[in-house]
């Protein structure tokens, strides 16, 4: 009855029209694990049945940043092959050690992993946890456990999806059917099981053996070498709501089991326990079993005496414990360090702040208050943090390894980290993670850093080679680092296209570029022609975590880019500008969102608009702002994540000064005079739901699209919506959908019937204004998509995805579609080509790749599946290539390698050296090609000259024209003769 009435819930919510009453009806609801199965089945029909999958996305990149790595497993006997988990990229193989790398779990249920583990006794049998328990603002949930038994070549699902996240699997190292998996559970709301589980069958059944309560759950495990019922286990209570994060509680601890899990009992001696016992790793030494490590992320303040005030003198951390004279001891130039350090308003500067000071018009306490930034909330709270403690009579009793604070490696997200390794060799090395790796060789007394030049911060993931110490495999944000002397250098093993996307903007260059920002990599930018192998390389343009890209239309040279919580530039021909707006002195401290959106006006790109909770606008390209409308936000939840926050702001291209904004509480709002007025348009649209997109549409003045994200409670409810009268009266247009959260929804430029929505796990298309959806192209893999964008003049489809970088996908079929629904066949227009001087020669003999050599790809419809024909003819209608096909219903693409057969060719050639014979024998064989390619064992490509590609159905034929041009002619290395005024 419960899911019955949860579905009728979830079936009015997409459908009907919703008008503004004032009420706003409740959210759906967090998803269960009959939800979440429906949503994966309603995505492989829609996959099965569009009329497009002759369509393939590409890759485009980037690789050069990496992506988060959650976990990492080797095979025993077998060194150079290993397993890497990506937070949402997927499992990844490598079989030389990381030279080169395919991904293995592309096209499951999610490309959300926790966990990857290998069976000692079955080298081909590999276990994956899907689900990331890094517990982030974009750590995903997944769907259970899966097994391959041939090396991840296919998989099979074996249970505990409703554990959601995964943060370790062990297997028994003598018997491979015994496996034990950390189950945490949800992070946003209750429901679902959480603790420990074992199968003794291969994951054909599984037993609940260590059973959580509330938010708790498991986190990691270790498993005795020599003794496999000896386990160990680390339960973590943590919840995160969107504007709060509670690390830790009573929930977290250490637990063992003797029996082979079947009975639990909690360890002490010592341990630290409470509300503010955080994230907890373990770690066991293979050759003495009895010690054991432990990583804790310890929430509880930290005494005055042990707090590390920092090296600078004015750090926020010395200021809190000064008096005002003190601070005024200090001059002009370090007061005005501090006050850009700490982001204060550029017209309060040091002379000012003392002259204020002296005059006590403020206080010292003001100047402190005012300091809210988001990025400081990370870094400068006084804390325990990490802690490693140890224990050598196998969890008996624990003592902490070091004196002082470990301050500064986790800081205040160790929720983040937690994980710890030693040795298998030696008890006495160890390392442990949190923005720097960090070893000791004593046993935890002493640390020193290991993290190498160029190194990517922030580590998640650490294997020590059991037969040789020195050889480490580490994991982080910026993908796989390995080292071969123990830490003293490192080298990347980053060729995978693992960037986990935020946003997407194009410009108009030829070819077009692509810029986008990543979690924890930046802004990068790239060519839309870009191969994630063989590039071009795409470039960095910022740091941080990258957010939104504008590009000025004007000149395509100034841009603007940003980090988390607003932080912006802009950057063209006249430098570096910092654009952000700030509160004064004792106003009410703004709350930038983590992504802030910001817009350049449609009409004037000298007009910059901001969202923080208010709406900014600088008539100057951001060198100046004014507020143009309150707080715009209505929730009074207040915690340690900036909350009640602006998350979509857009401008009418067809009406001046037409705002829509939304934010993360749910608010939608609308303004007709550029900010003078707004209206509250929210009304009827589910409340407590975060905008997560708003478009005015291009195609009439009171259509606008509106996105709802329920990711943040766990809700995969497809919220999309639009208004035809400036949000009176909304319209969902989720019905068909499946159940996933809704990141972005785009027009098409071209075609006002259709639209384009990413969701959690892809992107869909409705060719008819969302009255109905289908899948859209093959080989993307199951993957977060958070942004879209089209390519007018290319007509392709640009999509950031959230773990598998950036993905194309040519469109023109799609825009088309309407056009030639009907016909029996259609071919699709190429581009002309140009015809290569390399291709006058022949292959070399040691070559063994011919990924370079020329093709091209030919797009057609065809209205039902059949046998087909492709010719190739000129303009006399000789036939040059004839390829039997196979067509399947809808578009179909078919790559042609330019090649033409010798008959038709050699016979046409004749034919045009007879009716125009040539007077000498000079230069003859440049009009004999043909002949020449035959003679010299060249490929035969078809020459230049203008040609007409045929498609053949039954009785019905489409074609299509294209030229292939001639090469341009050489230019003489001749030396020009100098000019000179005057002389001839």
């Amino acid at each position: 009855m419960r899911l019955m009435t949860r579905f009728l819930v979830l079936a009015l919510l997409l459908s009907g029209t919703q008008e503004g009453s004032g009420q706003r009806p409740a959210p759906h609801g967090a998803f269960d694990t009959s939800e979440r199965q429906a949503a994966w089945e309603r995505h492989r029909e829609l996959q099965a049945a569009q009329p497009f999958k002759g369509l393939v996305w590409r890759s485009v990149g980037p690789v050069i940043q990496g992506g988060r790595v959650v976990d990492v497993a080797f095979v025993p006997g077998q060194p150079g092959r290993f397993y890497a988990a990506y937070a949402t990229g997927g499992l990844w193989r490598t079989d030389d050690n990381g030279q080169s790398f395919r991904p293995l779990f592309d096209h499951e249920a999610t490309t959300v992993l926790g966990a990857v583990a290998t069976d000692p006794s079955h080298p081909d049998r590999v276990w994956v946890g899907t689900g990331e328990s890094n517990s982030s603002r974009s750590s995903y949930g997944g769907m259970g456990v899966y097994r391959s038994d041939d090396a991840g070549r296919t998989w099979t699902a074996v249970g505990l999806a409703d554990t959601d996240r995964i943060g370790r699997i062990v297997v028994d190292p003598e018997n491979g059917d015994r496996v034990f998996v950390a189950g945490l559970g949800k992070l946003y709301t209750q429901g679902g099981r959480r603790g420990v589980f074992r199968t003794t069958d291969g994951g054909r059944t599984w037993e609940h053996v260590l059973q959580t309560t509330g938010m708790t759950g498991a986190i990691d495990l270790v498993i005795d070498p020599t003794n496999s019922k000896v386990v160990y286990a680390a339960t973590w209570e943590r919840s995160r709501r969107p504007w709060d994060f509670i690390e830790g509680g009573n929930g977290s601890g250490i637990w063992k089991s003797t029996d082979g899990g079947t009975t639990w009992k909690r360890l002490e001696g010592g341990l630290p326990r409470g509300e503010n016992v955080g994230r907890i790793g373990l770690a066991l030494c293979a050759s003495r079993p009895r010690t054991l490590y432990c990583c804790i992320d310890n929430q509880a303040p930290l005494p005055e005496d042990e707090i590390d005030l920092g090296g600078n003198p004015l750090s926020v951390r010395r200021v809190r414990a000064m008096t005002t004279e003190e601070f005024l001891e200090f001059g002009v130039d370090r007061i005005e360090g501090f006050l850009r350090g700490n982001d204060f308003h550029p017209d309060l500067d040091a002379e000012t702040l003392i002259e204020k000071l002296k005059k006590q018009e403020i206080t010292l306490k003001d100047v402190l208050d005012d300091i809210q930034d988001g990025n400081a909330a990370l870094f400068d709270t006084t804390i325990r943090g990490l802690e490693v403690w140890r224990s050598d009579d196998a969890g008996e009793h624990w003592t902490r390894t070091h004196e002082k604070p470990l301050d500064g490696v986790v800081n205040t997200y160790g929720y983040y980290f937690g994980q710890i390794r030693v040795a298998p060799s030696d008890p006495e090395t160890v390392i442990t993670v949190g923005v720097p790796m960090i070893k000791s060789t004593d046993g935890g007394k002493t640390w020193s850093s290991i993290q190498g030049d160029g190194m990517h911060v922030d580590h998640h993931a650490i294997w020590i080679d059991p037969h040789d110490p020195r050889h480490i495999l580490g994991g982080n944000d910026g993908g796989l680092d390995v080292t071969f002397d123990g830490g003293e250098h490192w080298d990347s093993l980053d060729a995978q296209a693992v960037g986990q996307f935020y946003t997407v903007e194009l410009d108009d260059a030829k070819p077009y570029n692509i810029y986008g920002g990543l979690q924890d990599n930046g802004i990068l930018k790239g060519s839309s022609r870009s191969d994630p192998q063989r590039g071009p390389r795409w470039t960095r343009v910022g740091g941080g975590d990258g957010m939104y890209v504008r590009i000025d239309v004007r000149d395509g040279k100034t841009i603007y880019f940003g980090s988390q919580f607003g932080h912006y530039r802009r950057r063209g021909p006249d430098g570096g500008h910092e654009i952000r707006p700030r509160d004064r002195l004792k106003e009410s401290a703004l709350r930038y969102n983590w992504a802030t959106p910001i817009l350049l006006s449609p009409h004037t790109p000298e007009i910059v608009y901001f969202g923080a909770n208010k709406l900014f606008r600088s008539m100057d390209r951001g060198e100046s702002w004014a507020a143009i409308s309150p707080d715009l936000s209505r929730s009074p939840h207040r915690g340690d994540v900036p909350f009640a926050t602006l998350t979509a702001v857009d401008e009418s291209t067809l009406q001046v000064g037409r705002l829509w904004a939304g934010t993360d509480d749910g608010q939608i709002w609308t303004s007709k005079d550029a900010g003078l007025t707004w209206d509250d348009v929210g009304a009827g649209l589910p409340r407590d739901r975060w905008v997560s997109r708003l478009v005015a549409s291009r195609y009439a003045k009171g259509r606008c699209y509106v996105t709802l994200n329920g990711y943040r409670d766990d809700d995969g409810t497809p919220y999309v919506y639009v208004t035809e009268d400036n949000g009176r009266t909304w319209r969902s247009l989720a019905q068909g959908l499946p159940g996933e959260a809704v990141n972005v929804i785009r027009e098409d430029p071209l075609e006002e019937d259709i639209l384009y929505v990413g969701t959690d796990r892809g992107v869909y298309v409705s060719l008819d204004r969302g009255e109905s959806w289908m899948g859209l192209g093959m080989g993307l893999p199951s993957v977060p998509v958070h942004d879209l964008k089209v390519h007018r003049r290319e007509r392709e489809l640009v999509a950031a995805t959230h773990g598998r970088s950036v993905w194309i996908l040519d469109i023109l079929p799609v825009q088309d579609s309407k056009d030639v629904a009907d016909a029996t066949v259609h071919v699709y227009p190429v581009e002309d080509r140009t015809f290569s001087r390399g291709w006058r020669r022949r292959p070399s003999r040691w070559r063994s790749s011919r990924s370079r050599d020329p093709e091209m790809k030919i797009t057609y419809w065809a209205k039902e599946a059949g046998d087909a024909v492709f010719e190739l003819q000129d303009r006399d209608g000789r036939v040059y290539r004839r390829i039997p096909l196979v067509a399947k219903r809808g578009v179909n693409v078919f790559t042609w390698d330019l090649k033409v057969d010798e008959k038709p060719a050699l016979a046409a050639e004749q034919e045009r050296l007879e009716k125009n014979p040539p007077k000498t024998r000079e230069g003859i064989r440049e009009k004999m090609p043909v002949q020449e390619a035959l003679r010299l064992g060249w490929p035969l490509y078809a020459q230049p000259g203008s040609y007409r590609i045929v498609v053949r159905i039954g009785d019905a034929q489409a074609s299509t024209d294209f030229k292939m041009k001639a090469p341009s002619s050489r230019r003489s290395s001749k030396k020009k003769k100098e000019k000179i005024r005057g002389k001839r």
